[in-house]
């Protein structure tokens, strides 16, 4: 046999048996039981690694998805629609009220709730002995915790650490080229809906994180979370640009939801109508605390100044 045949295969061996080393420790780090806080200060502890879960929230089933935990998905409600997939496993029914004869039907180890509408039902699902972790994210900060809180409990830590330094990286990207645009250059921005009644996002909103981080100037920043707001008040804004979004909250096709703001009653000298700077974007990429709120932000970016 040839030198270098015989280094070659001296080679192999060795990232061979470096790789299985690295997996060995990889898996050795989670050590069951763990106990977690979860986004209620509840104290959680997972007896095992989790093999049968139940998301009860669209953002938490897609964290899952994004993490390469699907086939340990048992259940997930009817309004969990991304990615496409989701269509095969088992639904649970509504978000809330919770159907816990379905929850218990399916024996899942780990159930992934929100705080918001379901907090009421939390203690049910704890009394029937369902280990039960409950996530609330306000913040694209939040969100990056809560991938970190499931990939610790599913026992992939270094996955999770991996995903979120991916997406702080393309958040330090945006914040870089907008650090350098002076705040008087920034364009004012407002978000509309497609029905009558307008509710916009304020301070305190995932949304508003987002336009200020993609460099705009949201026009209800003096708000608190979702308000209604009249036609007077966007008037006198004067918004450079305006945002509809749309999906299962707001329906419409585009062309005619473009029109019907353009033909809004006193809105004629608003700057964003004047130059048809009208967009309409998936509601899904600002509403849900997920991996894909950083796809949002690009892509407000590019609305922004490209």
């Amino acid at each position: 046999m040839k030198l270098s045949q015989k280094l070659f295969l001296i080679f192999a061996s060795l990232v061979f048996f470096l790789n299985l080393f690295l997996l060995m420790g990889s898996s050795a780090t989670i050590n069951y039981p763990i106990t977690i806080i979860d986004d209620t200060g509840t104290e959680v502890t997972i007896p095992r690694e989790p093999q049968r879960i139940i998301s009860t929230a669209p953002s938490n089933t897609e964290i899952l998805f994004d993490l390469g935990l699907q086939e340990k998905i048992v259940g997930i409600t009817n309004y969990c629609n991304f990615p496409e997939e989701t269509k095969n496993i088992e639904k649970i029914g509504e978000i809330s009220p919770l159907n816990f004869e379905k929850i218990i039907s399916l024996n899942p180890d780990l159930i992934l709730a929100y705080a918001g509408f379901q907090l009421k039902e939390i203690p049910r699902l704890r009394e029937l002995g369902l280990t039960t972790i409950v996530l609330e994210p306000l913040t694209l900060e939040d969100t990056f915790n809560s991938i970190k809180m499931i990939a610790r409990v599913c026992g992939i830590s270094e996955k999770g650490s991996s995903l979120v330094d991916h997406l702080s990286q393309r958040v330090h990207i945006i914040q870089s080229k907008v650090s350098t645009i002076p705040f008087s250059d920034r364009p004012k921005i407002f978000v509309g809906s497609t029905s009558e009644t307008i509710f916009t996002p304020g301070a305190g909103t995932l949304f508003h994180e987002l336009i200020t981080l993609a460099g705009g100037q949201n026009i209800a920043s003096d708000l608190a979370f979702w308000k209604q707001v009249n036609p007077e008040y966007v008037a006198q804004a004067e918004p450079d640009i305006i945002i509809i979004p749309v999906g299962v909250m707001n329906q419409g096709d585009e062309s005619k939801i473009k029109n019907n703001i353009s033909q809004r009653s006193g809105w004629s000298n608003i700057p964003a109508i004047k130059k048809q700077k009208i967009f309409v974007v998936n509601e899904d990429l600002f509403y849900r605390a997920v991996p894909r709120l950083v796809e949002g932000l690009e892509l407000l970016y590019r609305i922004f100044y490209e």
